[in-house]
């Protein structure tokens, strides 16, 4: 029997692929010069930057004791085909683009994926960490260890990251940080229920409003560093919290259908976006004057563009096989 799949997980992931889109915008705008951007969309950008991939790593995480159960011999070469395969795909994606532009050699393509210099070297680094977190889950249950044990180390190696080398954004700091949310997510799956009760309770959810408003405020003020950093991580946890007490209430609806389906297919916006709006901002927005109005077609590009590959590769399978996910491995049929 199929388990149904939680509306609430595909509806919060949908957000936050929103989220990711609506800062690239921004990033793309600031580095290519497309439109001036006002102080309501950096502000809005810098307090989605501090929620967006914690909260993706958190849900990723929350699914993984789920697929472990089922072995590693479908676990391992699922995330093979669902990971890795669109991951090289799109680093191809991406580069050509740039090679197109002029912009880049292809001594510039970053061989480095464990640990590269600039972490935001390609804008699919999530993809890259996902898959050895994935990875390295696996590997607590072969030695086992419970898989709470992966926060500790990742938390562990941040702290260390901060102390050996204080600065802002690092690969190995951005690494341990989200790697204590995608464990952490694992450790919630098995409380989910009572978790989320707790955080209902009126004097628990003023409290954790708090906890995630002063970080905010700090780093919106420039006071000190927030992102990524382990002496706030309270902020993003606290955030997570609210996510938990509320969200498993929701119901689908016409409402909810619209950011259930971007949860669901979230692979596709996450990897389609970045090249698009690097073909917009070098190709089309230098002939078109329409100053700040840039922001909200590049957003409608960024989601309906995936939208519609999405039902492409439904009617077409090659297309989804070649640039999404491998046919491989295949469940086996239920027998009689």
């Amino acid at each position: 029997m199929t388990r149904k799949r939680a509306i609430w997980m595909d509806v919060v992931r949908g957000l936050a692929i929103i989220a990711v889109i609506y800062g690239h915008v921004e990033n793309v705008a600031k580095i290519e010069a497309v439109f001036e951007r006002e102080d309501w969309m950096v502000t809005t950008n810098m307090t989605l930057v501090l929620l967006r991939m914690p909260m993706l790593m958190f849900l990723s995480g929350m699914l993984v004791p789920r697929s472990i159960a089922k072995g590693w011999k479908m676990f391992l070469p699922g995330k093979f085909t669902k990971l890795a395969w669109p991951y090289a795909v799109w680093i191809a994606v991406f580069f050509t683009v740039v090679w197109i532009r002029g912009g880049a050699e292809l001594s510039q393509i970053p061989m480095e994926i464990i640990n590269p210099e600039n972490p935001n070297m390609t804008p699919l680094w999530y993809l890259r960490n996902l898959f050895f977190y994935y990875l390295i889950a696996q590997a607590l249950t072969w030695l086992r260890l419970p898989l709470w044990s992966g926060a500790a180390l990742g938390f562990g190696i941040c702290v260390y990251q901060v102390i050996d080398n204080p600065q802002i954004d690092t690969t190995p700091l951005r690494w341990g940080y989200l790697m204590t949310f995608f464990f952490l997510g694992c450790l919630t799956m098995q409380h989910l229920d009572k978790i989320s009760r707790f955080c209902r309770k009126p004097v628990v959810t003023l409290l954790l409003a708090v906890a995630f408003v002063i970080p905010v405020y700090i780093y919106l003020q420039g006071i000190a560093p927030v992102r990524y950093r382990p002496e706030f991580i309270w902020g993003p946890i606290a955030f997570i919290c609210l996510i938990l007490a509320f969200a498993p209430l929701l119901k689908s609806s016409r409402y909810t259908k619209p950011l259930q389906f971007i949860g669901r297919y979230s692979l596709y916006y996450y990897v389609m976006h970045y090249p698009i709006f690097l073909v917009y901002a070098w190709w089309i927005a230098p002939h078109v004057e329409i100053g700040t109005a840039h922001y909200p077609v590049m957003m409608a590009i960024g989601l309906i563009i995936p939208t519609l590959t999405v039902y492409a590769c439904q009617k077409v399978p090659a297309l989804r096989w070649i640039f999404f996910e491998l046919p491989w491995p295949r469940k086996k049929a239920s027998a009689r």
